[in-house]
């Protein structure tokens, strides 16, 4: 059997207000890939029972069979799609293992606008008739790679369709374009707003205005000053998204890549412990907001 789920302690009375919408946290398959190593890869099982013993919400990860064994796990998908590509099956796909929206990698860097416009106005006629919601994601080496082309994105479905384009933001691609500087990062990255209002999912991968994954933890198993700081962003972040008037449920995925393609140096430390570490970092300070991003 399954571990049975830890069940979250309960505020005082004096404590901080709850947030009145939940945060579903999705641990990414790409921190499990070949993890430990290549030769001793975790099976499925193995997978879904850590992802689940860590206190993620679900699975983030493009269809595949080997989902329908993931138990009470939600799933959250994830496919990239250009022009001439068939949209129907990967939404289908999903739908049928029960994901609850889809994640759309769009593109390349140098696509048409007009092009663009025209695919974001199908796939939202093709989440309607699915009955699957999706959003677009900014992403290195698609088209929404830089805010400006984002935005311009944005405005043109806006108004071919008279509808906000749903945005899954990952915030540390346009960190490393813009070569942030440290404690600047949510000042910046806040804007422009209109990007942020559109964000019905976030990747929560962290960052520095160099390197779109730094280590969270180092030899000793302490947080790195480079995580700290970029906690801070993470903290206002999730600020604005829980004063939101929305009471839908934020999608977040802490997605830190293991291996194909590897997003960490060989001087980076263990992934998974990682990834688990943001966990529970962006779920205690969902929980109380008042707590200090220097704690360990």
């Amino acid at each position: 059997m399954p571990p049975r789920r830890r069940t979250p302690p309960r505020h005082q009375a004096s404590g901080p207000a709850v947030a009145s919408r939940p945060l579903w946290l999705f641990a990414t398959l790409w921190s499990l890939r070949q993890y430990p190593t290549a030769k001793r890869e975790w099976s499925w099982e193995r997978k879904f029972q850590a992802i689940r013993a860590a206190g993620f919400d679900g699975i983030f990860s493009p269809p595949r069979s080997e989902l329908a064994d993931r138990g009470d796990l939600r799933y959250l998908a994830v496919t990239s799609l250009g022009p001439g590509m068939d949209a129907v099956a990967p939404f289908r796909a999903a739908k049928d293992l029960g994901a609850v929206a889809i994640d759309v990698q769009l593109g390349d860097y140098d696509s048409p606008l007009a092009d663009m416009v025209e695919l974001t106005a199908h796939l939202a006629s093709v989440s309607r008739d699915v009955g699957l919601p999706f959003a677009v994601e900014t992403h290195r080496d698609t088209f929404t790679e830089t805010p400006e082309a984002t935005l311009a994105l944005e405005r043109g479905f806006r108004a071919r369709t008279g509808h906000v384009l749903p945005l899954c933001l990952d915030h540390s691609h346009f960190a490393v374009v813009r070569h942030l500087a440290p404690g600047t990062f949510w000042e910046r990255l806040r804007e422009p707003r209109e990007l942020l209002e559109s964000a019905s999912q976030f990747h929560l991968r962290p960052f520095n205005g160099h390197h779109c994954q730094i280590p969270v933890l180092d030899a000793r198993g302490r947080r790195t000053p480079e995580y700290r700081e970029w906690l801070n962003y993470a903290q206002s972040l999730l600020a604005y998204l829980r004063n939101s008037p929305s009471r839908d449920p934020v999608l977040a995925v802490p997605e830190l890549g293991h291996a194909a393609p590897s997003y960490g140096l060989s001087c980076f430390g263990d992934t998974w412990a990682d990834a688990c570490a943001v966990q529970r970092d962006l779920r205690a300070r969902w929980r109380d907001p008042s707590l200090s991003v220097l704690s360990p």
